[in-house]
């Protein structure tokens, strides 16, 4: 598959006007996507942002012209109904035809616990999967179908119907990274969604193609997006200190308060976060390569630089020209 490149609209950092800013230039520097977190609240607490993802996707997609835009991810367990996800999806892809998709997960505790109602608790993952599940199913049913009735463990549908259908198919970009989300992306997604964690590539792209070969689907014709952390500047020090609010917490997928994020990083030993920072456009291009190399035909650049605009620009002038050349041919 051709390998496609985009920008991720980190929205845990960045005001909604300012992300507008940086996606346009990004389209206009020829980034081929824009990717947004889809967040109630952001990782950290200090200097957090978090506007909602749909109202932005809809201002970016009347601001740029040719990337695709869509969600990564939006999580159906306690915040979002599925029917309304597909009612908002359908919408956007009737204002925006063939530009937008859907990036789905099981989610994190501190998007979902705080519209939790009295007496819930933040599931496990295979009940989160059972609801993910769910909701595609849902999701597609919208979009295919009129007057939907379903009865599931989760949800239900009576006579529902989408009196605005979708113009156009829109992928479902499925988050996983483990055997059971990763089969069941690979059966139910269009494409798989995740990280590029040492050691664990393989074997999600083994799981994600036992599932696609269950239902008949080709593995190898369906994308895989890697989201990739970047801080890039001239400075070492200053690219660094860009990320510090990402230092990694464990367990953060169970907290449910920034704040509680902001006090378990205190300690955590800045350094871990090195592999993020490039100071060289050769060095940046050498790592996207790999993920190539491992297996990827999508990747976005998550970035957190001291300057936004640099990266985007250095990187549409000087990298995406040659990426472009090399791998999408």
């Amino acid at each position: 598959m051709k390998a496609k490149f985009g920008y991720r609209a980190v929205e845990e950092r960045y005001q909604p006007s300012q992300l507008l800013r940086y996606a346009t230039m990004a389209d206009k520097q020829g980034f081929e996507f824009v990717c947004i977190s889809d967040h109630f609240h952001p990782w950290f607490h200090r200097g957090g942002c978090a506007g909602q993802a749909w109202v932005w996707i809809g201002a970016a997609g009347t601001a740029t012209r040719n990337v695709r835009i869509g969600t990564g991810v939006t999580t159906c367990i306690y915040r979002y109904d599925p029917s309304i996800v597909a009612q908002t999806f359908a919408t956007l892809d009737e204002l925006y035809p063939g530009r937008i998709f859907l990036g789905i997960g099981t989610g994190e505790a501190m998007n979902e616990m705080p519209m939790a109602k009295q007496g819930q608790t933040w599931p496990p993952h295979e009940e989160r999967l059972e609801r993910t599940v769910e909701a595609v199913e849902i999701i597609r049913a919208l979009w295919d179908r009129d007057f939907v009735n379903y009865n599931g463990k989760y949800y239900k549908l009576t006579e529902a119907n989408l009196y605005t259908k979708p113009r156009t198919h829109i992928p479902i970009y499925f988050a996983a990274s483990g055997p059971k989300a990763a089969r069941t992306a690979g059966r139910l997604g269009d494409a798989l969604m995740t990280g590029a964690e040492s050691g664990s590539t393989n074997k999600i792209f083994s799981w994600f193609n036992e599932g696609a070969r269950e239902v008949g689907k080709n593995p190898d014709t369906m994308p895989r997006m890697v989201e990739m952390k970047v801080s890039y500047g001239d400075d070492f020090e200053k690219a660094l200190e860009s990320t510090l609010m990402w230092l990694p917490v464990k367990n953060s997928l169970n907290i449910s308060d920034p704040r509680e994020l902001d006090r378990l990083r205190i300690g955590v030993d800045p350094k871990v976060l090195s592999n993020t920072v490039f100071t060289d456009l050769d060095h940046l291009i050498h790592e996207i390569e790999n993920l190539i190399k491992m297996g990827f035909t999508e990747v976005q650049l998550s970035s957190n630089s001291p300057d936004e605009e640099k990266l985007i620009r250095d990187f549409g002038e000087k990298a995406l020209p040659y990426l472009k050349e090399t791998y999408s041919k």
